[in-house]
């Protein structure tokens, strides 16, 4: 039995990787392509199905049984409010929620099963298991420092997966990451002070997306990156832990949960 996908956001980057990505799996069907109200693609045939892109956002999500998310936090706020109503699991994509947003999904998990996932690519959720390796071995002997690149169009800095990272480094070390990242700052003119986590951002051109960790020790440097070559890693892993979602009870899920899983 297909597992039957609906796409929030149809029309964006991401949303038409996801499409591609459902369209082509053997086991699962698109069954809604959700659009704003005023986009040009409201009303036309997504590709090579008898999906219509709609802004009919509740009549999609009645037809599914879990909704890929690749909005913005706002639309995804709506989105999530809709499918609570409608008893449908949701895998979120979207980055730079607030706290306040992050604890209404965190409530809303109690009655629907949410994945939240800065990051759906196996390759970046394998490199935070290398990253907590790493923290546990040389964390508080060596200076941190996580460099992220992304297009000029993306509106949040540092990258959800940057913080993501920096999160997985600091618990494995025992610390709070709040504590120890360094951002804007970094421009005054101080020596360095010992256990910051140093974080740097690029936006230029179409960069994919960028992610490089460096432990600099006194005579040498480890380096872990991950490089993405395009949209389909991301599309790749959503689907994958979105069959997998559709199958789970209300709670509030990561990509670490399904891979553990698998």
């Amino acid at each position: 039995m297909s597992t039957k996908i609906a796409v929030n956001a149809a029309s964006g980057k991401m949303g038409q990787q996801v499409i591609t990505q459902v369209i082509s799996h053997q086991s699962v069907e698109l069954v809604a392509a959700i659009c704003r109200a005023e986009h040009r693609l409201l009303g036309r045939t997504v590709r090579t199905t008898d999906v219509n892109y709609t802004s009919n956002m509740s009549a999609g999500l009645k037809q599914s049984d879990v909704v890929i998310d690749f909005s913005l936090p706002e639309a995804t706020m709506q989105l999530v409010q809709r499918a609570v109503q409608n008893k449908k699991a949701v895998l979120i994509g979207t980055t730079g929620f607030d706290k306040a947003q992050t604890e209404q999904l965190e409530q809303a998990a109690k009655k629907i099963p949410i994945l939240l996932a800065p990051n759906t690519s196996i390759g970046v959720n394998s490199t935070l298991a290398l990253l907590a390796m790493a923290a546990k071995m040389l964390g508080k002997k060596a200076d941190i420092e996580i460099i992220e690149a992304h297009h000029k169009h993306k509106i949040d800095a540092p990258s959800g997966t940057a913080i993501r990272m920096g999160h997985t480094i600091a618990e494995a070390m025992g610390e709070k990451f709040d504590e120890l990242k360094v951002t804007e700052s970094r421009f005054e003119k101080r020596i360095r002070k010992s256990g910051e986590i140093g974080m740097s951002v690029i936006r230029a051109g179409e960069i994919i997306g960028e992610h490089k960790v460096l432990f600099a020790l006194d005579n040498e440097i480890i380096s872990i990156e991950h490089k993405a070559q395009n949209r389909h890693c991301f599309a790749e892993g959503a689907v994958a832990a979105a069959i997998w979602l559709a199958t789970q009870p209300p709670g509030f899920y990561s990509m670490q949960d399904f891979l553990s899983a698998e």
